[in-house]
């Protein structure tokens, strides 16, 4: 099941973005996916309810399935911080 280390490496990534764009508070993380990356929509979604937090902790995960073998984040939306 490598849903469960694309999406690790996803929120790492997102937590550094979110950190630099001054974010406080991820509300949509958008995947683009390479069908012939055979990624499982229901476990690639179980993995991301089981291991989001901080600021993804409560983001919406969503995707796209297109041609070929692409595994990317397209966008993330948030809140900035009132700092």
């Amino acid at each position: 099941m490598h849903e469960v280390s694309l999406i690790y490496e996803v929120l790492l990534h997102v937590e550094q973005a979110s950190r630099q764009g001054g974010m406080n508070k991820v509300t949509i993380i958008k995947l683009t996916i390479g069908e012939q990356m055979m990624v499982m929509p229901e476990a690639l979604q179980f993995a991301f309810d089981t291991l989001r937090k901080g600021p993804a902790a409560e983001a919406e995960l969503k995707w796209e399935i297109i041609e070929g073998i692409y595994f990317y984040i397209d966008y993330i939306e948030g809140e900035e911080s009132s700092d």
